[in-house]
């Protein structure tokens, strides 16, 4: 897509990244205190926490079965990606969260301890450090086509049966978190556009 792009000189949006990563950290004032105990607020704050909540406790799940390691120790995960996001909000960041295909990419490549998504973490750091002007050069599309198509290598009949076995409380959550990433995603994008 980056080549094509270049070639064909297309007139499509890329990564934008910042001329200096350090600006692009924006730490909380009194001002950002503002809005804290409004309804909005709080509804979008439990939203998200929810939804990331949700998704990192399926993803979780889902990891277990992909290997005989250890497994998961759901409340350490939870109280960790709160920490986490702690951090990311005092340093204007977005939110994390557990995501499936980054753990079955290190799973597949061979990953055997909780290393690799530490490891990941910063090879992607290292590239947004070392290389931002070959980042700036791939287009948002393609990185919007590589999501679509593994996500929906991700979402079949075959896992919804394969998650039967485990009970229907798994394949509840497995429905609720698809439907409310696909509300989330259906609601930045319509906000976005107005």
């Amino acid at each position: 897509g980056s080549v094509l792009t270049a070639i064909f000189k297309l007139p499509i949006q890329h990564v934008n990244m910042p001329d200096n990563l350090w600006a692009a950290v924006t730490l909380p004032t009194f001002a950002s205190f503002d809005g804290l105990f409004t309804g909005a607020f709080i509804a979008s704050a439990l939203t998200v926490a929810i939804v990331a909540s949700a998704e990192t406790m399926l993803t979780a799940a889902a990891a277990d079965r992909l290997h005989n390691g250890v497994r998961t120790d759901y409340d350490k995960e939870l109280r960790a990606q709160g920490i986490g996001n702690a951090i990311c909000g005092a340093l204007g960041a977005l939110p994390m969260t557990g995501v499936i295909v980054r753990t079955s990419a290190n799973i597949q490549a061979g990953a055997k301890t909780r290393l690799s998504a530490i490891l990941h973490g910063g090879w992607i750091a290292m590239a947004v450090l070392a290389l931002p002007w070959l980042l700036e050069r791939i287009p948002l599309t393609a990185l919007a086509a590589l999501l679509v198509f593994t996500g929906a290598k991700l979402v079949s009949p075959k896992a919804i049966k394969d998650l039967k076995a485990y009970g229907n409380s798994e394949v509840a959550i497995y429905i609720v978190t698809a439907l409310a990433v696909v509300g989330l995603a259906w609601l930045v994008i319509r906000q976005w556009r107005a």
